[in-house]
């Protein structure tokens, strides 16, 4: 709720409920049901997908959030997302255009795809904003699923994003994969050598991990990539 309160800048707040549906429509908020070709996070944003219009994401467990975050994400089009100094991409909270979504929504439905930081990796133009560059508090980000993670925010990890950075691809390295364009083990290689030298490591680490059917060692790297920021999944 107190991100609600928190979207004042917006024409509409929608809550993607998933199970939890019925729940939120007899409290008389306005909700969405989850898209039946996708599953998790990715069935609320497709269904999203389709209300029009620019539209700003938000978890449900960033309780710091403010509407300044919404405000930068706001000024960004087509599609910015936030990433931490230790190059962590907080790819819950993000800005899209509704146009934009779709059709990248489709692709990662038809290629039976199960990873939101697709989104990111399958456009032609993405603004990775920096929460310094911004006089954000990283607190403002902290993500809270467990009871310890309410005694602080705790950034692991070297310093490797402090400052807005913008990528332009001609065609993005996995939608050109996903085509049956190229090399596979070149346009994922040329994907991520970008990723890791502008800091963006959790791309990073993902277009690792679609190598990993080729060899264990990029899975193993990528692992070591999210370990190192935090991630444990």
């Amino acid at each position: 709720m107190r991100i609600i309160r928190q979207a004042t800048i917006f024409n509409n707040v929608v809550i993607a409920a998933g199970v939890n549906y019925e729940k939120y429509v007899k409290m008389g908020l306005r909700v969405i049901k989850d898209s039946e070709r996708l599953r998790g996070v990715l069935a609320g944003v497709d269904s999203a997908s389709t209300l029009g219009g620019v539209l700003v994401f938000s978890p449900c467990d960033t309780p710091n959030v403010t509407v300044d975050v919404f405000k930068a994400l706001m000024d960004n089009g087509p599609l910015s997302v936030f990433v931490m100094p230790n190059g962590l991409v907080e790819t819950h909270l993000f800005r899209v255009d509704s146009d934009l979504l779709r059709g990248i929504m489709n692709i990662i439905a038809n290629h039976g795809r199960e990873r939101l930081s697709d989104v990111f990796r399958l456009s032609s133009t993405v603004k990775f904003l920096s929460p310094l560059s911004h006089g954000l508090r990283l607190t403002y980000f902290l993500n809270v699923n467990r009871r310890s993670d309410l005694m602080g925010f705790n950034l692991s990890g070297p310093i490797v994003f402090t400052s807005d950075k913008e990528l332009n691809w001609r065609e993005p390295p996995l939608l050109r994969v996903l085509n049956g364009m190229g090399d596979p083990e070149e346009e994922l290689w040329s994907e991520v050598k970008v990723y890791v030298r502008e800091g963006i490591m959790t791309l990073a680490a993902h277009a690792l991990k679609d190598l990993e059917h080729l060899s264990r060692g990029f899975g193993a790297v990528a692992n070591m990539i999210l370990n190192s920021i935090g991630v444990e999944k």
